[in-house]
């Protein structure tokens, strides 16, 4: 069923595998551990920057341009893993390697953000951060 999602989330954006040969390793493990893999740490980025970093250590990184560090040090993440993922898997690399790297990345904004919008009302000083919507009741 993962397997089936995520493969279908990438190849929604970037068709069939190439080279054709490697379509099943793609499937059954590349497309997996990267969807898996962006998620874990997409959210383990949102969760140390607004519960570790402003809500236990108080470090005062509330405002949007830190926001934006985070979210561009996850972009570079999530680009480095489909690379690293195929590299390991025996799969030559080659311009479908980098439009998955860059797909990934998109994905990585995404999920960023959506993590954003649902986890930052439990941080004491950036809840308003990126925007103030939703309002803290």
């Amino acid at each position: 069923m993962i397997q089936n999602f995520f493969s279908g989330l990438y190849e929604l954006f970037l068709g069939r595998p190439i080279p054709a040969n490697f379509t099943n390793d793609y499937r059954e493990v590349v497309f997996p551990n990267t969807g898996l893999q962006l998620f874990i740490i997409t959210l383990a980025i949102v969760l140390i920057y607004y519960y570790v970093l402003n809500r236990m250590l108080s470090t005062g990184l509330y405002k949007t341009q830190h926001w934006v560090m985070f979210l561009l040090l996850n972009a570079v993440i999530a680009f480095i893993i489909p690379i690293v993922q195929v590299s390991s898997n025996g799969i030559e690399t080659h311009s479908y390697t980098y439009m998955f790297a860059f797909v990934n990345t998109i994905y990585s904004l995404i999920l960023f953000f959506l993590f954003s919008i649902l986890l930052k009302r439990g941080s004491v000083q950036a809840w308003t951060t990126p925007m103030k919507w939703p309002n803290k009741k």
